[in-house]
C-alpha cells in the first residue's frame, strides 16, 4: 500500500519526491506524525467493501439465479408438457387402430346396425369422392408426366430411363398421398364434426347407457371404411395418372408411343414391393388418419360450439400424421435418409 504523508500545514507531496527524498522537512513531518496523535495520512489503497455492499451484491446474484432457475423450469415443463401430450395422442390413435381392427377380426362385432354403418361410411368415403379422385389425379398426372417426357426431349434421354422413376413415383409416393388427402379433406373432418356432435349433444352417452359399445358402433365401421376406401381409391388415382399423362402428352406431341407400348414400358417396372409398400402406406395411413378424427370428434367439449374446432384441428393432425408415416415408410423402405445411407 503507498501512503502519501503531508505536513500540518496542509503541504502533500507527491509520491515521486517522497520516494526521491527531495521534500523539505519529510524527516520532520515523519518524526512529527510518529510523535502526533492525529496524523494527516492520506491512503492510496483500493477501498474495501462494506458488509452492506457485499450483501446488495448476494441479494443481486440469488435474484438472478432465481429468474434463471424458474424461466429454465417454465422451458422444460412446456417442452416436456408438449412432448407428453403428444406422446399420449399418439400412443391413443395406435390404440384406436389396433382395437378396431381386432373388434372387426371378430365375426360378432358384424351386428346389422354396424354393417348399416360400415355401408353408409364407404359409400360416402370411396364411391362419393370418385369424381374428386378423378381430377386430383388427371391434374397430377398431366404436370408429372408431361414434364417428364418434355424432360426427355431436352436432355436426349431414352424413355426407358425415366419410366421405372415414373412409376414408382405414382405407386409408391403420389397415388397414396392424394388418396390420403381427398379422403381426409371429404370424410375426415365430417367424420370427427359428426362425433364431435353426438359427444356434444349427449348421444353418444345416451348409446352407452343402452348396452351399445360406441367403440363397436361408432369408431370401429368407420376407421375399417377410412382403410377401404384409401386403399381403393389409390388404385384409382394411381391407372387415372397415367392414362390423363398419356392422353395429354400424345395430344402435346411429348408422348410417341401408343398407349399399349406406354402402359407395357410403365407396367413392365411392376414387382411385389412396390404392391407391399403401397398397400402398407394406404392401409396404415388411412387407419391412423381415422383414428385421429375419431378421436379429436370425441374429445369436443358438451357444447357445440366446440364442433368447428375439433373438425379443423382433426383435418390438420390427420394430414401432419399421413406426411410423417409416409416419409418414416420411406426411410425404412429404402434404408436411406436423404443422402445418408442406413444399416
Amino acid at each position: 500500500m503507498i501512503r502519501l504523508i503531508g505536513d500540518r500545514g496542509g503541504h502533500i507531496p507527491t509520491v515521486a519526491t517522497v520516494l526521491s527524498g527531495q521534500t523539505s522537512g519529510t524527516a520532520d513531518c515523519m518524526e512529527n506524525d510518529a510523535k502526533s496523535d492525529s496524523p494527516l495520512i492520506l491512503s492510496a489503497a483500493v477501498p474495501q467493501s462494506s458488509p452492506a455492499a457485499v450483501l446488495r451484491l448476494a441479494a443481486t446474484v440469488s435474484s438472478g439465479v432465481k429468474r434463471t432457475s424458474i424461466a429454465a423450469g417454465y422451458v422444460t415443463g412446456t417442452v416436456g408438457g408438449t412432448f407428453t401430450r403428444r406422446l399420449s395422442m399418439v400412443t391413443e390413435t395406435i390404440a384406436v387402430l389396433v382395437g378396431s381392427l381386432r373388434l372387426a377380426a371378430s365375426p360378432t362385432s358384424w351386428t346389422p346396425p354396424v354393417r348399416a354403418v360400415f355401408a353408409r361410411q364407404m359409400l360416402f368415403t370411396s364411391v362419393d369422392a370418385l369424381p374428386s379422385a378423378f381430377r386430383f389425379a388427371a391434374a397430377a398426372g398431366v404436370l408429372i408426366i408431361v414434364q417428364a417426357m418434355i424432360w426427355i426431349d431436352t436432355a436426349g434421354v431414352s424413355s426407358e430411363v425415366v419410366a421405372p422413376l415414373l412409376w414408382r413415383a405414382i405407386v409408391r409416393e403420389v397415388a397414396p398421398l392424394l388418396a390420403c388427402l381427398v379422403v381426409i379433406g371429404r370424410s375426415g373432418i365430417a367424420i370427427a364434426a359428426e362425433l364431435g356432435t353426438l359427444k356434444a349433444s349427449g348421444e353418444v352417452e345416451v348409446i352407452d347407457s343402452q348396452g351399445i359399445d360406441p367403440m363397436t358402433f361408432l369408431v370401429m365401421p368407420r376407421v375399417v371404411a377410412f382403410m377401404c376406401s384409401v386403399f381403393g381409391l389409390g388404385m384409382i388415382i394411381a391407372v387415372t395418372m397415367l392414362l390423363a399423362g398419356y392422353v395429354v402428352g400424345e395430344a402435346m406431341g411429348t408422348i410417341h408411343k401408343t398407349l399399349a407400348g406406354f402402359a407395357y414400358e410403365i407396367s413392365a417396372n411392376f414387382d411385389a414391393q412396390d404392391l407391399v409398400f403401397f398397400t402398407t402406406k394406404t392401409l396404415l395411413a388411412g387407419g391412423l388418419a381415422g383414428g385421429i378424427c375419431c378421436l379429436e370428434g370425441f374429445s369436443a367439449r358438451p357444447a357445440l360450439t366446440d364442433v368447428p374446432r375439433v373438425a379443423s384441428r382433426a383435418g390438420i393432425r390427420s394430414l401432419t400424421a399421413v406426411f410423417v408415416i409416409s416419409a418414416t415408410l420411406s426411410i425404412l423402405f429404402y434404408q436411406k435418409f436423404l443422402v445418408f445411407q442406413l444399416g
